[in-house]
């Protein structure tokens, strides 16, 4: 699986939309259960350390971050380093490769074997790598005749996929399975170039092709287990398309834009059987769960959509917001957001299956600002509490709800 900023925004902006976004009469709020029924804590972390970026997280509640530590404001004493935190919160670093010095980890699976990058300096030659442990760094090799690889997403059936490259060869989306052998993802025909960005439990990946240097171009590709490449259907008129998630059920989320709107980007979501639906001009699809519901934003607004592209209420909020994640339960997470130009104001929500909506609770009063990622089957919540750090900015670490 794999991740990701204040006080008013107009009523009528948010009557607009959810009148846009309902079927039936919207939700309202619910009561909030608080001092009761969640629980906000952040995990113990090294001290001195500056932040920690949640990278991704698996059904379980385990997660991967990456974890600078040292007095940024001074440049003195930095070191980064990759975590792995299990469910309960003990941790584990994920140790380099033999000659590297650090390194960003990208997806983590239900067995809790994870991939991600390794170099031996910032900006030099990245290596792909797996960690079936935390201890044992394995390398995922480039293709034959590249250089360099990265990996993107990681399936529950120890498949890995991403891309390889080198300075004379053109970019392959590759398939590394759990032998480590990587295996070319082909573009379409026509196209020379091909990426892959996410993998399901079966096998198959989703990712996009295009014509040498002509990424605006892309298109929206499925491969399946053997590693044959199939074009995901588009809207009549599109000119561009690329898929970002699979679930294991086979539904696919992604984005695509019709000719003559420039910067008008929509949702696309493709049904098992390969059925687009367009969720629309200015759509955002963050997730998707297996039944195929999915959830983004339309409108400064929070949604949430059927498989076929049909809008399902969730309640409005008063400030701008994004659904970020969904279970299989239907329980959504995401978050709010003031007005430009408040930096990094964002507060926690969830939206319960029957579209109310709640604010989820503050790590402190100080400290109120924060945004959710991932809900698992069980109710933990993943995600990031946000500090003031240089400039004003905010700084992450890692949260976790629970229900």
């Amino acid at each position: 699986m794999s991740k990701r900023t204040s006080r008013t925004v107009a009523a009528a902006v948010a009557a607009a939309t959810a009148a846009a976004l309902a079927v039936g009469s919207a939700p309202a709020a619910a009561a909030n259960p608080y001092p009761g029924g969640i629980s906000v804590g952040s995990p113990p972390i090294e001290p001195g350390t500056y932040s920690s970026e949640l990278k991704a997280a698996n059904g379980n509640g385990d997660s991967v971050s990456f974890v600078i530590v040292g007095d940024l404001t001074r440049n003195e004493n930095i070191r980064t380093y990759m975590l792995l935190w299990r469910a309960d919160w003990s941790t584990e670093p994920l140790a380099l490769l033999p000659g590297d010095a650090g390194g960003s980890p990208v997806g983590i699976n239900n067995a809790r074997t994870v991939v991600g990058t390794s170099a031996a300096q910032v900006g030099g030659r990245q290596h792909a790598v797996r960690w079936t442990s935390p201890s044992t760094p394995t390398e995922l090799l480039p293709l034959p005749g590249d250089t360099t690889a990265a990996p993107a997403a990681i399936g529950d059936n120890g498949t890995a996929v991403g891309s390889s490259w080198g300075a004379a060869t053109a970019k392959h989306a590759v398939a590394w399975p759990p032998s480590g052998a990587p295996v070319v993802l082909p573009p379409l025909p026509g196209d020379t170039e091909s990426e892959a960005v996410a993998v399901n439990s079966s096998g198959t990946a989703v990712g996009y092709s295009y014509p040498a240097g002509g990424i605006v171009s892309r298109r929206a590709v499925a491969w399946s287990p053997d590693g044959t490449v199939t074009a995901l259907d588009v809207p009549a008129g599109y000119v561009t398309s690329s898929a970002a998630r699979i679930t294991d059920s086979g539904v696919v989320i992604g984005v695509g834009r019709p000719g003559g709107e420039p910067g008008a980007d929509h949702a696309l979501v493709w049904n098992a059987a390969g059925a687009v639906s367009d969720l629309g001009a200015g759509s955002q699809a963050k997730a998707v769960n297996n039944a195929g519901t999915v959830v983004g934003s339309l409108g400064g607004q929070a949604a949430r959509w059927a498989v076929d592209g049909t809008p399902l209420p969730l309640a409005p909020t008063t400030l701008t917001s994004v659904a970020t994640g969904i279970n299989d339960q239907g329980v959504i997470v995401g978050y709010t957001s003031d007005p430009w130009p408040a930096r990094a104001q964002l507060y926690a929500q969830r939206w319960n299956p029957d579209g109310s909506v709640i604010a989820l609770p503050e790590w402190s009063k100080d400290f109120p600002y924060s945004m959710p990622f991932f809900v698992t089957d069980s109710g933990i919540v993943l995600g990031e509490l946000l500090l003031r750090g240089l400039a004003g900015y905010g700084k992450p670490l890692t949260i976790r709800w629970t229900m």
